[in-house]
C-alpha cells in the first residue's frame, strides 16, 4: 500500500513540474485515438453472437450465401414491370460478389428468349402473382461489412431500373437489415454519448457547487472516451448493439474517478501550496481509486472470462479499456489543466493562509450538516442491531435468488432492437407477404468421405422421414431430394449413377447442396417461434439426427447464425450466477492483495452479494427480463459497487483509531462523513447511466432500468448493511486475536 502511495505521489510530483507538457501528451493521445477510431467496423444481428467454430466457419466458406430480398408488389404480368425486373436482374448479376440473382425474369426469358410484349404470355409462364421477389444471392463467406456495399447497389438500381408507377420496390433481406441496424447502432452511440454528457453537465453544475471549474472532469472523461474509441479500433473489437451500453457506462464511472481527484486536490489546497498539495492529494487518493478502478475492471472481467457470445465479450472488452483509459484521462487531463488554472488565477497565496486552515478546521469540527447527520445516525441505529439487520438483508437476498429463476428472459435478438426500424418492418411485411425469411431455415453441415454414396443418400432419406415426425420441423431439404427429383423419385444403387445425375443438375443448383467436397441439410421451421420453442427446435433436430444413425465416417451438425445465437445467448443468460461469483472472486482477490486482511477483503463484498439478490426483486417489480446484459450486471454490481464500501470502510478504520472512539461511534462517524459524499458520487454515476434508459434500442433500455436501480440499491446496502457487517467481523476478528493471544500465553 505504502509503495502504491509513493508511486502516485511520485507522478503528482512530475505532473505539477510539468503540466504544460503532460497536457501536450495527452493531446498526443487523442490524435492516435483518432485514428483507431477510424478503423471500427459494426457487427449486427444474429453474427454478433456466433464465436469463431470450426464447423460454422467451414459452413460459411461453402454454403453461407447472403442474400438480399427485392420484393416488388403491383400487376406483375405487366411488360413494363416485367422489363423493369429484368433490367434489374441483369445490372445486380454484373455487381462484384453478387453469386447469382433469381427472379421471374428468368423463367419468362427461359420460355420465349426475351421478355414478351404480351401480358398474356408472361401470365402463361408465371400466372397472374400480386408480387414477386428478386433475390440476389452473394458470395460465400462475405462479411457484413462487404455485403453492405451491395445493398447500397440494390438500392440505387431499384432508380436505374425504371419500374413503372404502379409497382413498389422494397429492398430487404439480411444485408439490408445490417446495413440499416449499422447505421442506427452509430448514431444511437452519438446520441447516448451527447445525452450521457449532457446529463453529467446537469449532475456536476447542480452537485458540486463552490469548486472551481466543476464541469472539468467531464472534459477529461470525454477524452477517456474518445481513449477508448481509438484503443477499440486499434484492437479489432467491433461496435455492436451491445458494446454502444459501454460508453454511458463510461461517463458515469470516469466521471466518479475524476471527481474524486478533483475534490482531494481542492481539499489539499486548503492547507498546501499548489506544489505541495498536488503530490500530496494524488497519494492519498490516487490507490483506493486505483483500486475502485480496478474492481469495476475485474467485474467486467468476469463477463469476458464466462461469455461465450463475441458480443458480450466485446462488450467487457471495451468496458475494461474504458475504465482504465478513463482513469488515465482523470489524471493527464485534470489534473494539470487544474494546476495550470490555479497558477493562471494567481490568487493561491490566501487559500493556504494559517486563517483559511483554521476557518476550514472549525468548519469540518462544527458540524457535518444535516444529510450527514441523518446518515450518520441511521447506520448508528441499524449497527445496534447488527443480527437482525443481516439477517432480514439475508432473507430478502434470499427471495431475490429465489425469484431470479422466473424473471423473463429477453433472447432473441430481433427483440434487441427498435420494433419501428424500416429494414426490420419490410423484413416483416416481406415474411408475411412471402411466408418465407432466413429465421425459418437451419442449416446442417454434412462432412465425411462418403457423401455421394447411396448408403449416405438414404441416411438423409431417412433423416427427412424421423425429423419430419418430430414436433416443430416443418420440412427438410437434402441432397437425396435433389437426386431424386432428377432421377425419378429413386436414389441411384451406386455412386457412378450419383454422379451421374448430379451431373445434369445445373452448378448453381448443385452447389447449394455439395460444395467442397461437404453436403449440405436444411431444416425448415415455423415462422415467430419463442426461443424456448427455437431451443426445443433444435433439440429435436438434434437428437432427429442421431436417430437415424448417420453412416460411419459422416457427420451431421447443427450450424449457421441462427442455430448458433440463441442458445449461446441462453447460455450467457443461464451462468448469470456463475458470472457473478466469478467477480466476488476476482474483487475479493484483489482486496485480499490490496489489504492483506481477510475482515477488509470481506466486507465491502457482503453488501454487494445482498444486492445481487435485491435487484431480482427489483426486476421482478418493474417486470425487467434478463438480457445477456443483464445477465453480467452481477459482476458488474460488485465491481462497481466496492468503491462506495471500501470508501465507508476505510472511514470507518480510521475513526476507530482515534482514542476513546467505540466502533458504533466509528460507524456514525464514517457514514456521516463520507456518506453524503459517496451519495454524491452515486448520483453521478446513475446520471451516466441514465442515458441508456432513452435508447431506441429495447435491451438497452431496460439494462438503463436496471442499472440505475441497482445502483441506488448499492448506495442502500453500503450505508444500511456495512455498517452491520463491520460490527460483526470486527467484534469476531477482535475475539479471534484475543484468543490466539490467550492460546500462545497458556503454551508459554
Amino acid at each position: 500500500m505504502g509503495t502504491l502511495r509513493g508511486a502516485f505521489t511520485s507522478i503528482g510530483d512530475r505532473i505539477q513540474a510539468r503540466p504544460v507538457a503532460t497536457l501536450v501528451i495527452a493531446a498526443l493521445l487523442i490524435l492516435v485515438a483518432v485514428g483507431g477510431a477510424a478503423q471500427i467496423t459494426s457487427v449486427t444481428g444474429d453474427a454478433a453472437f456466433v464465436g469463431s467454430d470450426p464447423t460454422y466457419d467451414a459452413f460459411s466458406e461453402s454454403f453461407d450465401h447472403g442474400s438480399i430480398a427485392v420484393l416488388v408488389r403491383g400487376d406483375i404480368t405487366e411488360p413494363a414491370t416485367i422489363e423493369a425486373i429484368d433490367r434489374y436482374d441483369r445490372r445486380m448479376a454484373k455487381t462484384d460478389d453478387v453469386y447469382m440473382v433469381r427472379s421471374p425474369a428468368d423463367q419468362i426469358r427461359a420460355e420465349y428468349g426475351r421478355i414478351p410484349e404480351s401480358k398474356t404470355k408472361i401470365e402463361a409462364v408465371i400466372g397472374s402473382p400480386d408480387y414477386t421477389t428478386v433475390q440476389i444471392v452473394t458470395d460465400t463467406g462475405l462479411s457484413q461489412q462487404a455485403e453492405r456495399p451491395i445493398y447500397s447497389k440494390a438500392v440505387s438500381t431499384s432508380d436505374w431500373a425504371r419500374f413503372p408507377a404502379s409497382a413498389t420496390v422494397t429492398v430487404t433481406g439480411s444485408a439490408a437489415f445490417s446495413a440499416q441496424l449499422s447505421t442506427l447502432i452509430q448514431q444511437s452511440t452519438q446520441q447516448l454519448l451527447g445525452l450521457a454528457v449532457g446529463l453529467m453537465v446537469l449532475a456536476l453544475f447542480f452537485l458540486f457547487r463552490g469548486v472551481r471549474l466543476r464541469l472539468l472532469p467531464i472534459v477529461a472523461v470525454f477524452t477517456g472516451v474518445i481513449y477508448t474509441f481509438g484503443a477499440i479500433g486499434y484492437g479489432g473489437i467491433p461496435n455492436s448493439t451491445m458494446t454502444s451500453a459501454v460508453f454511458p457506462i463510461l461517463i458515469g464511472l470516469g466521471i466518479d474517478y475524476s471527481v474524486q481527484f478533483h475534490e482531494r486536490y481542492e481539499e489539499e489546497l486548503e492547507t498546501n501550496p499548489p506544489r505541495k498539495a498536488l503530490p500530496k492529494a494524488l497519494g492519498g487518493i490516487g490507490p483506493p481509486v486505483m483500486i475502485a478502478m480496478l474492481a469495476a475492471a475485474l467485474g467486467f472481467g468476469a463477463t469476458w472470462v464466462s461469455a461465450s457470445s463475441p458480443a458480450i465479450i466485446w462488450f467487457a472488452q471495451t468496458s475494461i479499456l474504458g475504465v482504465l483509459l478513463t482513469f488515465l484521462a482523470g489524471i493527464l487531463i485534470l489534473i494539470p489543466a487544474l494546476t495550470l488554472y490555479i497558477r493562471w488565477k494567481s490568487d493561491t497565496s490566501q487559500e493556504y493562509s494559517d486563517e483559511s486552515e483554521t476557518t476550514t478546521t472549525q468548519a469540518d469540527d462544527s458540524g457535518i450538516g444535516l444529510v450527514g447527520r441523518i446518515l450518520g445516525r441511521g447506520s448508528r441505529v441499524l449497527a445496534t442491531r447488527p443480527v437482525a439487520v443481516l439477517l432480514l438483508a439475508l432473507v430478502l437476498t434470499g427471495v431475490g435468488f429465489q425469484i431470479g429463476g422466473s424473471l423473463d428472459t429477453m433472447a432473441d435478438t430481433e427483440e434487441f432492437i427498435p420494433q419501428d426500424l424500416p429494414a426490420y418492418v419490410d423484413l416483416q411485411q416481406f415474411r408475411a407477404e412471402t411466408g418465407g425469411g432466413g429465421s425459418t431455415s437451419y442449416d446442417v453441415l454434412v462432412t465425411g468421405s462418403e457423401l455421394k454414396h447411396p448408403e449416405t443418400l438414404r441416411w438423409m432419406d431417412e433423416l427427412e422421414h424421423v425429423a419430419t415426425q418430430a414436433p416443430l420441423i416443418q420440412g427438410v431439404d437434402t441432397p437425396a431430394t435433389l437426386v431424386k427429383q432428377y432421377n425419378s423419385g429413386e436414389i441411384p444403387q451406386t455412386e457412378a449413377g450419383v454422379n451421374r445425375v448430379l451431373e445434369q443438375i445445373p452448378e448453381q443448383q448443385r452447389q447449394r447442396y455439395y460444395n467442397d467436397g461437404r453436403a449440405h441439410i436444411t431444416i425448415v421451421s415455423p415462422q415467430d417461434m419463442t426461443t424456448a420453442e427455437v431451443l426445443s427446435f433444435l433439440e429435436n433436430a438434434r437428437g432427429s439426427m442421431t436417430y437415424s444413425n448417420p453412416p460411419p465416417g459422416v457427420t451431421a451438425e447443427l450450424t449457421g447464425t441462427a442455430a448458433i445465437s440463441t442458445p449461446a445467448i441462453m447460455e450467457q443468460i443461464e451462468s448469470r450466477n456463475t458470472t457473478t461469483a466469478l467477480g466476488v472472486v476476482f474483487v475479493f482477490a484483489l482486496l485480499l492483495l490490496y489489504y492483506r486482511d481477510l475482515v477488509k477483503a470481506v466486507a465491502p463484498l457482503v453488501p454487494m452479494v445482498f444486492v445481487v439478490g435485491w435487484q431480482n426483486i427489483y426486476m421482478f417489480a418493474l417486470d425487467l427480463p434478463v438480457s445477456p446484459l443483464g445477465a453480467s450486471l452481477g459482476a458488474m454490481t460488485v465491481g462497481i459497487g466496492a468503491e462506495y464500501t471500501i470508501i465507508v470502510m476505510e472511514r470507518y478504520y480510521e475513526e476507530k483509531q482515534r482514542n476513546g472512539v467505540s466502533r458504533l461511534d466509528a460507524v456514525e462517524v464514517a457514514a456521516g462523513r463520507v456518506g453524503k459524499a459517496i451519495s454524491v458520487s452515486g448520483m453521478t454515476t446513475v446520471f451516466g447511466f441514465s442515458a441508456l434508459i432513452l435508447s431506441p434500442f429495447p435491451v438497452l433500455s431496460s439494462f438503463g432500468f436496471l442499472t440505475v436501480g441497482v445502483i441506488f440499491l448499492t448506495l442502500i446496502a453500503s450505508l444500511a448493511t456495512l455498517p452491520p457487517t463491520l460490527i460483526v467481523l470486527d467484534t469476531l476478528a477482535e475475539k479471534a486475536t484475543i484468543w490466539r493471544t490467550s492460546s500462545k500465553s497458556a503454551e508459554a
